[in-house]
């Protein structure tokens, strides 16, 4: 790699030189005349700071508007299908909203909206995102509990300085899907901007009896203050009405063989309902040329209430089977309260480069969970089943008399970090710090005082990395990292583990960024191990608590082609090996197809498929004509946590083709050409499908 790297940035004869110097202004006029390229130069989540990611000893993929329009990825979820080695997870336990598994680990907590955390459950939509950056590899230095695999950072849309513009999307599609979004911006002067994105989904589904209906606005505003201060204001809400939808039930092992469009819940009993708000206000001051300042107050709201349905136990008699099922209602009402604020103080020391970073965070997590479970829920067909009403008589319609579960955790964070990014020489840069936290957690069940419970964690967390730039177009790193998994980290503290020490992990990685045609196009490396050696396990003594003599270890590699292969033509391309495995543990679970008592030691973790990777690429015949396309793909992975369920490996192929006009655009979608059959996500009794061939037509107006 490197040598054809050498080659392709290699300097041009005479003869050559001269000739680029005649046709430079036709270069550059075609690369400004198309959609820009998938590739970024900087991301803020590596250092806290926009920084250049080749500076960045880890790797980060940052999945950018462009892509995310080219493919009609209108969920988060579908945008972050283009980072190696993620992958979408099923809900699990009282969870609904956005999964994600990162390196072989959840990443349900490590969500971020500009760097600060906003780990609420609903499904995210892209209608505000200006961009989605994964920074791989433990990173508790700079996000506190968790961020074992990485972290999900989201960058909101804000308001252009100086920059009034209007842009709307209409798009209709397959299964009466409609959706509608505005992004529009304002500068009344020259200090103050506006800007306001919204949306609008109505839609039905390939599954029968489901439908989303979705709504959101986001507006913000930019007050520059003076030329050295700033306040940016951020809101984001939205609501969703959508339904609970287990899909397709296990049957030995793999997903029943039924048409995908079957649904097992109830047709007259789709609740399911998310009532987001997310605030925030950015205040950013520079002290000097070499200190500045930035202060983020996030305040989060989250209400969902939904009924669900979930598989039993399989009564097996061939074509006659039946399945069992149970029946909740449950809410989770949650609130959060970040109070962050980061330092950059860029001054040389002994003449070279230096950068220290340093910053403090507070913040309070209240959350309630409240479950109701209904009686005489009915089983159903496997092979032919009829969606009728739950017995109204036994349903669950509120949280009256007797609740399966009623409690009330609060947390409280206070942090503080250290960075410093030095220049040994012009080519060699040291990045070293830590983090250290206090995470308090205290429990209140209301159900059973045995279970009132509280959790401290005191935890430092370092990270060192070392990059090697031995020119302009290559750089080469290490990087060790650290995480911790405190009990309460998703609100839920047991007598087993309430008086347990965090969990520890840590990532080890070494790794390469090159760039090739004049930067125009970017390839990355990465070889990683990331381990837990702590993880929680029963106790062998007594299997009803836990003790920390667990391990979970995840091998890797990850590759990354983004940019332009041609002046017109578009890539972006990512593969990630993952041999994932639960290395130690005394935890026995019984099968669901066996019935038998199975160890995890030596079992791969649920939904870690071993290959996975995107290719998408776009090409603009014309000026105004673009073709494109793209392929998703993964391996065979497992569902539970005892190896006896699987799900098939899968390569979705997706195709686009857009007109472009200075007023509007036309863009057509088509996802699945192949029509294959595939399942996205699963767990140990169900399997979520994913969509057959479809398409999508939209029209955007542009001011």
């Amino acid at each position: 790699m490197l040598a054809i790297a050498a080659l392709l940035n290699a300097p041009h004869s005479e003869g050559a030189e001269v000739a680029q110097q005649v046709l430079p202004e036709v270069k550059v006029k075609a690369a400004t005349e198309k959609e820009p390229d998938y590739k970024a130069d900087t991301s803020t989540t590596g250092l806290k700071f926009d920084a250049a990611i080749r500076d960045i000893p880890q790797s980060i993929s940052v999945v950018k508007e462009e892509l995310i329009q080219s493919q009609n990825a209108f969920n988060l979820r579908d945008a972050l299908r283009n980072v190696s080695g993620l992958s979408i997870a099923a809900g699990e336990g009282g969870r609904t909203g956005d999964s994600i598994t990162l390196r072989g680990f959840a990443a349900n907590s490590d969500t971020f909206l500009d760097g600060v955390k906003e780990n609420g459950q609903y499904f995210r939509d892209t209608f505000f995102i200006d961009r989605a950056e994964v920074l791989k590899g433990s990173s508790s230095v700079l996000f506190g509990r968790g961020s074992t695999g990485g972290v999900i950072n989201t960058i909101a849309k804000k308001p252009a300085q100086g920059k009034s513009f209007a842009t709307g999307d209409f798009t209709y599609g397959s299964y009466d899907f409609k959706r509608t979004t505005l992004d529009a911006g304002i500068a009344p002067s020259k200090n103050l901007s506006m800007r306001l994105n919204a949306l609008y989904q109505n839609a039905d589904s390939f599954r029968d009896f489901n439908y989303t209906n979705r709504w959101g606005v986001a507006p913000s505003i930019k007050l520059d203050i003076n030329p050295d201060t700033s306040l940016t204001m951020l809101l984001l809400h939205q609501e969703e009405d959508s339904v609970y939808d287990q899909g397709l039930p296990m049957y030995r092992g793999k997903p029943a063989n039924v048409p995908v469009e079957k649904f097992y819940g109830f047709s007259d009993d789709n609740l399911q309902n998310f009532d987001t708000t997310v605030a925030t206000a950015i205040f950013n001051h520079r002290f000097s040329s070499d200190f500045s300042m930035r202060n983020t107050f996030r305040y989060g709201d989250y209400n969902r209430k939904y009924r669900t349905f979930l598989f039993g136990n399989i009564t097996d008699t061939g074509i006659t089977s039946t399945v069992a099922r149970t029946q909740a209602l449950r809410e989770s009402p949650q609130q959060n309260y970040y109070n962050q604020t980061d330092f950059s103080f860029k001054k040389p020391l002994f003449g070279f480069n230096n950068n220290l970073l340093f910053g403090v965070e507070v913040g309070w997590e209240n959350y309630t969970f409240r479950s109701k479970d209904s009686t005489r829920v009915p089983s159903i067909s496997v092979f032919n089943p009829v969606s009728v009403s739950t017995a109204g008589a036994g349903r669950a319609n509120d949280f009256s008399g007797s609740l399966a579960t009623d409690r009330y955790t609060s947390t409280q964070t206070i942090a503080g970090y250290v960075l410093d990014q030095f220049d040994i020489t012009p080519q060699w840069k040291l990045l070293a710090g830590t983090r250290y936290d206090v995470f308090e957690a205290k429990q209140d069940d209301k159900l059973n005082n045995v279970n009132d419970l509280e959790n401290t964690v005191q935890q430092f967390s370092p990270r060192a990395g070392l990059v090697w730039q031995p020119t302009d177009w290559q750089a080469h790193y290490f990087s060790w990292g650290t995480s911790f998994n405190p009990s309460a980290e998703t609100f839920n503290l047991s007598t087993a583990t309430a008086n347990l020490d965090p969990e520890q992990n840590q990532n080890l990685e070494i790794g390469t960024k090159l760039d090739f045609f004049d930067g125009r196009l970017s390839a990355t490396g990465a070889l990683f191990r990331l381990e837990k050696t702590n993880a929680r396990t029963a106790d062998p003594i007594d299997p009803t608590l836990n003790v920390l003599a667990g391990e979970q270890r995840t091998d890797g590699i990850e590759l990354g082609l983004a940019g332009q292969l041609l002046p017109n033509w578009n890539l972006s391309a990512t593969y990630a090996f993952l041999d994932a495995e639960v290395v130690k543990s005394n935890t026995v679970q019984v099968g669901t197809v066996s019935g038998q008592s199975i160890s995890l030691q030596g079992k791969t973790p649920v939904n870690v498929p071993k290959n996975s990777g995107v290719v998408w690429t776009s090409y603009n015949i014309t000026p105004e004509w673009e073709i494109g396309g793209g392929v998703f793909l993964a391996s065979s992975r497992f569902a539970d946590s005892v190896n006896e369920v699987n799900l098939p490996g899968y390569a979705r192929v997706d195709a686009t083709l857009a007109y472009h006009h200075k007023y509007f655009d036309i863009q057509a979608n088509a996802f699945n050409l192949l029509d294959k059959e595939y399942f996205e996500s699963g767990q140990a009794r169900t399997a979520l499908p994913g969509v057959p061939l479809s398409g999508q037509l939209t029209l955007r107006l542009k001011y």
